[in-house]
């Protein structure tokens, strides 16, 4: 879009802002622009083409912000998947952001006056209110937090963004702008806060249990294994393979061996196996490593994972871990506080130089364990196994019951 086009909307939701938009003339706006309302007609073909032209912008717009924040921007029903995966954390960030957006945004803010001031004059501006800023981010937050079941979530949808609508009148009277962002940050923190109790109250009913491993769980957890990584990072998978041999190597963290169970029922896993950073020094650095780290499929996106993951990590920082070293996705891993290896100056052994390591996570469990380390890290020995030995690895395969192997997009 030309200046001149950009500058013929901004200026044009001043005036819609200020006076309405059904009291604005063409000829005034072009008055304000400084142009003849000929010149104005070459860029737009009428009052109406500007006011389409800002709904295609704030649409565009409105699409950013939660892209930004990785947020979904369909319905539940088009991208389930994004709903489940968003957290209470990142809904307040998002609000956060949002707040700012509708108030220090030039255009945003112009465009929320107006539907404002226009909402009672016609149907479509009334439509137009309820969706940017009433009933539609009220229902988008009751989404949200149905997806992380939260208990009666239009309700719990209402307290949350209730005081942020009324604050946006608050923010334009004020004197101290300063003061009613501090305010509408400090509201959405403490609502977020409360949402978490309730989050974690309502996976207490059912019961949750996070428990060490026994001997006599070994088979089902292998099994709950195989099938959670089947056809995930290859056609079949060798996790469970993995995981059964991992007990008796040398490395493994029997302290460290964790199932979850949900009213008995045995739903998620976790694991750690001792390893060293190659320090450039000379030195070896004892970290840990994690995983195979599951839950059952039926149980995903609902909030169990980051719940076994984050308990995990607290007794391991009790056991005395400084540091952990692991492959996987950062979009779920950073929410526990991951980052990327490199940030620390840890390489992945016989990785190429400029090669993609985006896989590489990390996460301090001692703050400043890793301060001034700089090497490279190699994975336990142990994960191999099954690339190793595949003759072994196809014997205790044939202990399980036939199961599909399939090439899938996405896969290693």
């Amino acid at each position: 879009m030309t200046d001149t086009r950009e500058k013929i909307l901004l200026t044009a939701l001043r005036l819609f802002a200020r006076d309405g938009y059904e009291a604005v003339s063409v000829g005034q706006l072009a008055d304000a622009l400084g142009l003849t309302k000929g010149a104005l007609y070459k860029h737009y073909k009428n009052k109406r083409d500007i006011f389409d032209s800002i709904l295609r912008r704030m649409e565009e717009r409105d699409a950013e912000q939660a892209g930004a924040h990785d947020l979904p921007e369909g319905t539940p029903e088009q991208t389930p998947v994004a709903y489940g995966a968003a957290s209470i954390t990142d809904i307040v960030a998002f609000s956060k952001t949002m707040f700012r957006y509708w108030t220090e945004d030039e255009f945003a803010a112009s465009f929320r006056r107006m539907l404002t001031l226009e909402q009672y004059r016609t149907e479509e501006m009334g439509a137009l209110y309820r969706q940017y800023l009433a009933s539609g981010p009220l229902d988008y937050v009751t989404a949200l937090l149905a997806a992380l079941n939260i208990p009666r979530p239009r309700e719990r949808a209402a307290g949350f963004y209730g005081p942020m609508f009324l604050l946006y009148s608050v923010y334009d009277g004020a004197e101290d702008k300063k003061a009613a962002l501090s305010l509408a940050d400090e509201l959405l923190e403490n609502a977020g806060k409360e949402l978490e109790k309730i989050k974690e109250n309502s996976m207490e009913n059912p019961r949750i249990v996070i428990r060490r491993e026994t001997e006599q769980d070994h088979r089902a957890v292998e099994n709950l294994v195989r099938e959670s990584f089947w056809n995930v990072y290859r056609p079949g998978c060798v996790e469970h393979y993995v995981l059964h041999k991992l007990r008796d190597d040398p490395a493994f963290v029997s302290e460290l061996d964790f199932v979850m169970e949900k009213d008995g029922e045995l739903i998620g896993q976790n694991m750690f196996m001792r390893a060293v950073i190659r320090a450039d020094d000379g030195q070896d650095v004892p970290i840990m490593a994690m995983g195979p780290i599951c839950i059952a499929p039926e149980y995903k996106r609902q909030g169990y994972g980051k719940r076994l993951l984050d308990y995990s990590l607290e007794k391991a920082a009790e056991l005395g871990c400084g540091a952990l070293c692991f492959e996987g996705n950062i979009d779920f891993y950073g929410k526990s506080g991951f980052t990327y290896a490199s940030n620390f100056g840890i390489r992945y052994h016989d990785l190429p130089e400029g090669a993609d390591a985006s896989f590489f996570l990390c996460k301090e469990l001692i703050p400043g364990y890793l301060s001034g380390i700089t090497g490279e890290y190699a994975p336990p020995e142990g994960y191999f196994c099954a690339d190793q030995n595949p003759e072994a690895f196809e014997a205790y395969e044939a202990q399980f019951p036939p199961k599909e192997k399939k090439v899938l997009p996405g896969q290693l």
